[in-house]
């Protein structure tokens, strides 16, 4: 008995040892029907390659001859049956065409594809190619690309506060009707979708990095088209009014960037003046009425200019070698030019700019420029006559002020001496000149004064845009000024007041008429205690 026991316990052990696989073998199981799925083609787009893994198989390269040139994750892209898109090249479909997709699978462990395999991919029947080889099949099926009905983005203007040397950058987000700015893809020291980058090392550098002199620096956007607009190779671009390039990656996203800015010394640029002096007249000594307007003034003392010459930073020269002395009784001759030269300082915050334009008296003038900043301004005015009189032109305007001017050519002074915008009606127009003022402006509310001819200059300037200390708005809160005083411990109610007082009076006067018909009365006053 012990024997069959040890024999029966032996054979179990034995059972035990034998792999389970010689038992128990997997069952193979064949594929006979793939629905697949791709990306479908659509006007504008690239084609996809996301592998495909099904139940029982996935896409691959490196079987059946296919090509990394032409196949990606085993999907390939034919435009026809000799031209493919390569993956990787920047092609994108057409609207309405048919293209062929091809796909490479291979089975997975214990599955196998059925000689007579079917497939469709994304709905349509396709054609499959069985390999007696390794048992992978290719299916391909013709797809027709959908048309693009998005707007196309035909340009993109935009504007970045200028770099100015020891100024950090600003990274303000851009956000239109047709697009915005974000971040996409892997960006170093990018904020709201925008980069700037320090062009001699190629860093991007961060709000903590201010902008260095000498150094030249590319600001780039990062661009997302909206819902119903797309971005295309036509695309122009902009950045502060010069052409930027433009990289479309596709209909969605666009970068935008602008190379080589150089930091600025943040003084805002005024690129026109337009002066008047007194106009020549015979008989008449020269004025030397000083000159004073936005961002600049006539002043002596610079680039050599003599107190024996200038007076207010203002010559009078009969020929180039010639003048007349400020103080002397000289006067004007007839029939004779004399040339008005006007030396001008820019104020603190401004700075003459190289192709900066001028006007005296309505006339071009000439500019001189010096290594201070400085500038001189002349221009040959002819001598009028004794009997001149002044024609007043229209309504002469800047942003701050209007005059009138005499529209002889040979004349341009001033008469109606410069004054500020007045807007009492608050129709944000200039009550006087009809000026378009901004709400903002401070309005007076002086009656208009009409000034007699003046020698004083006019000093209308043209002004670049301001600065980023101007443009970038500061942190903090606005503190409300409170004129409110309340005496505690006796608050009044004005309201309540008059209404009792009112009710007294009617209360008074129906006692009186009752009184003068013969009758009596007797009434109760009860003043309602306010509640604290």
């Amino acid at each position: 008995m012990k024997n069959c026991l040890a024999m029966m316990l032996a054979l179990i052990m034995m059972l035990c040892l034998i792999p389970t696989t010689s038992v128990f073998a997997a069952k193979e199981e064949s594929l006979t029907n793939l629905t697949l799925t791709v990306t479908s083609p659509q006007e504008g787009a690239k084609p996809a390659y996301d592998k495909i893994d099904g139940r029982g198989y996935y896409s691959d390269n490196g079987l059946n001859g296919v090509s990394t040139r032409i196949y990606k994750n085993g999907i390939a892209w034919y435009k026809s049956a000799s031209s493919y898109f390569s993956p990787g090249t920047t092609a994108t479909f057409e609207g309405n065409k048919d293209y062929v997709v091809k796909i490479n699978l291979l089975a997975k462990g214990n599955f196998k594809f059925a000689n007579n395999v079917t497939a469709t991919v994304n709905g349509k029947t396709a054609t499959v190619e069985y390999s007696d080889v390794d048992g992978s099949v290719v299916v391909s099926a013709v797809l027709t690309s959908t048309a693009d009905t998005k707007t196309a983005i035909k340009k993109v203007d935009l504007n970045v506060v200028k770099p100015i040397i020891g100024k950090t950058p600003t990274f303000a987000k851009v956000d239109t009707t047709q697009y915005f700015s974000e971040k996409y893809g892997s960006v170093s020291n990018c904020s709201n979708g925008v980069t700037w980058t320090n062009q001699s090392n190629n860093i991007n550098i961060t709000v903590s990095n201010p902008f260095k002199e000498g150094a030249k620096y590319k600001v780039t956007y990062y661009l997302t088209a909206k819902e119903g607009y797309k971005f295309t190779t036509a695309t122009a671009c902009t950045i502060n009014g010069s052409a930027a390039n433009i990289s479309v990656t596709d209909a969605t996203h666009a970068k935008v960037s602008l190379g080589d800015l150089v930091p600025g010394d943040g003084k805002k640029e005024i690129t026109s003046i337009d002066l008047s002096v007194t106009a020549p007249k015979v008989g008449e000594k020269p004025t030397y009425t000083k000159i004073d307007g936005t961002g600049y003034y006539s002043d002596n003392g610079l680039n050599g200019t003599s107190t024996k010459i200038y007076k207010n930073g203002v010559a009078w020269y009969k020929s180039a070698s010639s003048y007349i002395s400020p103080g002397t009784t000289e006067t004007f001759k007839g029939g004779t030019g004399y040339t008005v030269k006007i030396s001008l300082t820019a104020k603190d915050g401004y700075k003459f700019s190289k192709s900066l334009t001028a006007k005296i008296n309505c006339k071009t003038a000439t500019v001189e420029t010096f290594d201070d900043g400085s500038i001189n301004v002349s221009v040959k005015l002819t001598t009028l006559s004794k009997e001149h009189k002044h024609t007043n032109s229209v309504w002469k305007t800047d942003k701050d002020n209007h005059w009138k001017v005499c529209t002889d050519t040979s004349c341009g002074s001033i008469t109606v001496a410069k004054e500020t915008h007045k807007d009492q009606n608050k129709d944000n127009k200039c009550d006087i000149c009809a000026y378009a003022i901004s709400n903002e402006n401070t309005t007076s509310t002086e009656k208009p004064i009409t000034s007699e001819p003046t020698n004083s200059g006019s000093n209308d300037s043209s002004v670049t845009d301001p600065t980023d200390d101007e443009i970038q708005a500061t942190d903090g809160e606005t503190e409300e000024s409170d004129t409110t005083v309340e005496n505690e411990g006796n608050k009044i109610d004005k309201t309540d007041n008059n209404k009792t007082n009112g009710g007294l009076i009617w209360i008074v006067l129906g006692a009186v008429i009752v009184l003068a018909a013969g009758g009596a009365v007797t009434f109760i006053v009860i003043k309602k205690k306010k509640a604290e």
